[in-house]
């Protein structure tokens, strides 16, 4: 029996399964998958951030080479030193928003075999009902991972991109911010809840109609996946392994109608 919560009793299971996932992955062994994920992670953020820091300086270089206010005196001197500290500043709040948006989608996409085995394993220690281990069926899984992760990536990019006109308008723009941010955590959550779509063997127009179902849980569990994501240096770690197990906590829970 499978029941139907609003959005707000979704939201909060959904919450509340990241607090039982986390006993849950100690409790169970599946603290090995941290490994893992430390790596992964250590590799993204370092090279993530040097990567945006290069094309923030090159861009800021290019512009102040062809714009060179220095070469004056007086009131050319001062519009040089300000225009510097715009583009210094400026440009690297809009790499590192793009890079910290990004980066939550590479490590969906680099993760998808290791959050596709902790969702199955989470699962199979729940329920009892053992998955046995197939090569071909496990190379479909992380293509479809790396599939839903793109196409929210590009959802979510076609909409920030409509934000930087929509965001000059009044109330219209601050409120285009807010659903920005909503999207986002939708997503995230979509690519938690669709390991367990996957091994009910649901198409992904399937998997989108069930998670539109249960879209409070998608926008919860993205929720705090963006929250812990946001931890420096370790939040790709932690969420890496406890998303997948909150999600996977929270859909069969709401599976079993308790």
């Amino acid at each position: 029996m499978q029941m139907q919560l609003s959005f707000f009793e979704q939201f909060g299971l959904a919450i509340k399964s990241y607090v039982t996932a986390i006993s849950f992955i100690f409790d169970k062994g599946l603290w090995k998958y941290f490994i893992y994920s430390l790596l992964i992670s250590a590799l993204l953020v370092f090279g993530g951030f040097e990567i945006a820091k290069k094309l923030s300086d090159a861009i800021e270089n290019g512009v102040l080479f062809y714009v060179n206010f220095n070469s004056g005196a007086g009131t050319l001197s001062f519009l040089g030193d300000a225009l510097h500290f715009l583009l210094n500043i400026g440009l690297k709040i809009v790499f590192f928003f793009i890079f910290s948006t990004f980066s939550k989608y590479i490590l969906l996409i680099i993760m998808s075999p290791v959050m596709a085995l902790i969702s199955e394993r989470t699962e199979e220690i729940v329920t009892g009902k053992i998955y046995p281990f197939n090569i071909l069926q496990f190379m479909k899984d992380i293509l479809r991972g790396v599939i839903i992760a793109l196409r929210n990536m590009f959802i979510e990019f076609g909409f920030i991109f409509l934000g930087f006109f929509i965001v000059w308008i009044p109330v219209i723009g601050w409120l285009s911010t807010l659903f920005l941010f909503v999207l986002s955590y939708y997503f995230y959550g979509f690519s938690m809840i669709d390991y367990f779509s996957e091994r009910r063997r649901l198409g992904i127009s399937q998997s989108v109609r069930y998670v539109r179902k249960n879209k409070g849980l998608a926008i919860g569990n993205g929720f705090i996946f963006s929250l812990l994501f946001a931890i420096p240096f370790i939040g790709g770690m932690i969420v890496a392994v406890v998303a997948p197990v909150a999600a996977c906590i929270a859909v069969l829970e709401i599976e079993k109608g308790k």
